[in-house]
């Protein structure tokens, strides 16, 4: 019989739910809003999703063979947020709670125990597997029964998907990548190939190892740049080549049974009455839970003029902010959404609003910008005002996670 499969890549998607909702503390300021949603979402996909199985993989805390051949791998990443590391304890509990056992290994990262898995489960007919992740890495790993699951936009991309995104079959993702790099691994690339560049190489040739082979037929600054960069091109290579062969001991998919599991048991309902979430507490339980309707969120949407100009005013009067965006490509946005570590997310409808004055005031001034891979929404945004992004830009005081 057919299973649903989903894999989850750990802490890329911990640190998105952190930066994807407004921050909100207990009475005596602990942060939860990560714990919160993730225990809402785990008890969302077994209602709704309705998986066979959920296999939860981490980083190991240690650095992996990828530092010892460039030792600036991943150097551009701030350590995590205080907030967020004083819910780390929280989340694991929540976890065990749930009978979650997260799977690690010493001196490998998430994606590479990803990938063995995939490659382990991809061969039965019977598994659809769906990965959980916003890391381009992993779309490398799309095949007909492998799928990268966008959980917030509730997106789900195959190849065709893929292709539309990348411009290339998600085989050659690991060239795409050695070719333009990836700022959020510290990936160096090519320098002066942007994805226009990688998508023509890439179609016209394949893999890097091809792109090489046939260097005698370009011409111009396209053959300068490779010849020149050969030695960068391959490090990059080796440096998004995903691990295929981690030891992950006596795996069994039976120890991930996810459906069948009672979820709301004894155990979790008392750790949501510690945590104050009654809304995830089933009703005949929450008589001792108090009502902390005035710790949540109050969302905002901007569908005026007058409402915009109005958020311009408080945002150039404040000195950091939070901007989130969704698209489909590098020039068009479908969505901002800015949070003023306040009580309110603000939701600006592009589809109304012309919005670009107003993005260009924002990135003008002297404001620092907070959010998860900030230096990608920064391109995309730059992109939508019509200009190019170059790494000067990141002056615009802008904090990467």
């Amino acid at each position: 019989m057919k299973q649903k499969i989903y894999i989850i890549d750990g802490y890329n998607f911990i640190y998105r739910l952190f930066y994807a909702v407004p921050s909100f503390t207990l009475k005596d300021g602990t942060p939860v809003n990560t714990v919160f949603w993730l225990a809402k979402m785990v008890l969302s996909w077994q209602e709704q999703d309705r998986p066979d199985k959920l296999i939860f993989v981490v980083d190991s805390k240690w650095k992996n063979h990828r530092h010892d051949i460039y030792e600036q791998y991943k150097a551009t990443r701030d350590r995590m947020p205080t907030d967020l590391k004083t819910q780390e304890n929280l989340i694991f509990e929540l976890l065990e709670k749930f009978w979650i056992n997260p799977i690690s290994k010493s001196w490998f990262e998430a994606d590479d125990i990803i990938w063995t898995l995939v490659e382990k489960l991809r061969t039965d007919k019977e598994n659809d597997i769906y990965i959980l992740s916003w890391d381009k890495d992993l779309y490398q790993f799309i095949d007909w029964n492998v799928a990268v699951y966008d959980t917030m936009k509730r997106k789900i991309s195959h190849t065709r998907e893929a292709q539309e995104k990348f411009g290339v079959d998600p085989k050659y993702i690991v060239d795409y990548l050695a070719i333009c790099g990836d700022s959020s691994d510290n990936i160096p690339g090519i320098p002066g190939f942007w994805p226009k560049k990688a998508e023509e190489l890439i179609n016209k040739f394949g893999t890097l190892e091809q792109i090489y082979e046939n260097i005698e037929s370009l011409t111009g600054k396209t053959k300068e740049i490779l010849e020149n960069s050969k030695e960068i091109a391959f490090l990059s290579k080796k440096l998004a080549t995903i691990d295929t062969n981690v030891d992950i001991g006596n795996f069994s998919l039976s120890d991930f049974d996810f459906t069948q599991k009672n979820l709301l048991n004894n155990d979790i309902i008392d750790f949501f009455k510690k945590l104050e979430f009654k809304s995830l507490i089933p009703k005949t339980h929450q008589e001792e839970v108090k009502d902390f309707s005035s710790l949540w969120i109050k969302v905002v949407k901007i569908e005026k003029e007058n409402e915009l100009e109005s958020l311009k005013d408080k945002i150039l009067k404040t000195w950091k902010i939070s901007i989130s965006t969704i698209w489909e490509n590098s020039f068009s946005l479908n969505f901002v959404s800015i949070y003023l570590w306040e009580k309110e997310v603000y939701e600006i409808n592009i589809e109304r609003l012309y919005i670009k004055d107003f993005l260009n005031e924002i990135l003008a001034a002297d404001i620092t910008i907070y959010w998860y891979e900030i230096k990608e929404d920064l391109k995309r945004i730059w992109g939508y005002v019509g200009e190019r992004w170059t790494e000067n830009k990141s002056e615009i005081q802008a904090s990467l996670f």
